[in-house]
């Protein structure tokens, strides 16, 4: 896939050829640099615990596991199917985990609706994929997670920041998205040289506001 090919079927190709080449084709598992990114995300929520947590392009579910521990309900979606049979049976691996549902979404096409307040999320998780977007598509994406997001809901992006061949938008346009969105507050901005980490919610108090101590 390249920029002049970026459409469904060339980003569905070339995801899917990327897992069945490789079963870690990024070395999530393996690299202290993911490992490392991982838990400054995890770190950087401002909730211990969430209700309903989705998590499109999960890829080979490496993260999907760490948010399955602490989410009562995981919706993880990537658009490969090999991507998802391997986050299943990571999954499998590591224990029982029937609160976590895999599907197969593309962006923003794909995106969960949610009309009812149940079915809103209070974490949304969009790491690694929104580079991949035209600036059409990310605009949409912003506009449906902070429309799906629940009342003190949490927003966290997550994205490499040196250039590549299937870049589409860079990690700054990305991040811009959400920092401008109406109704977001940002909490956290981790910067880095490697990656950007940004974390927005619909409530502006921060964690020791909310506990009661600041």
């Amino acid at each position: 896939m390249n920029p002049t090919s970026n459409t469904l079927e060339a980003r569905g190709a070339y995801f899917e050829q990327l897992y069945r080449d490789a079963a870690d084709p990024w070395l999530v598992r393996q690299r202290w640099y993911e490992a490392r990114k991982r838990a400054l995300l995890l770190a950087c929520l401002p909730q211990q615990h969430y209700r309903h947590a989705y998590e499109p392009g999960c890829g080979n579910g490496e993260l999907t596991l760490a948010l399955a521990r602490r989410c009562e309900r995981v919706l993880a979606a990537d658009l490969s199917p090999q991507a998802l049979l391997l986050a299943q049976q990571r999954l499998d691996a590591a224990g029982p985990a029937g609160h976590v549902t895999l599907a197969r979404h593309q962006l923003p096409q794909d995106w969960p609706r949610t009309g009812k307040s149940a079915d809103k999320f209070d974490l949304i998780v969009i790491s690694e994929i929104a580079y991949y977007l035209s600036a059409e598509e990310l605009a949409l994406v912003a506009e449906q997670a902070v429309a799906s997001l629940a009342p003190g809901g949490t927003i966290a992006l997550c994205h490499w920041r040196a250039p590549f061949a299937q870049r589409i938008l860079s990690t700054v346009r990305v991040h811009d998205a959400f920092q401008h969105a109406p109704g977001l507050h940002c909490l956290v901005r981790h910067e880095e040289s490697d990656f950007l980490l940004g974390v927005w919610s619909n409530d502006a108090r921060s964690v020791a506001q909310k506990e009661g101590f600041a």
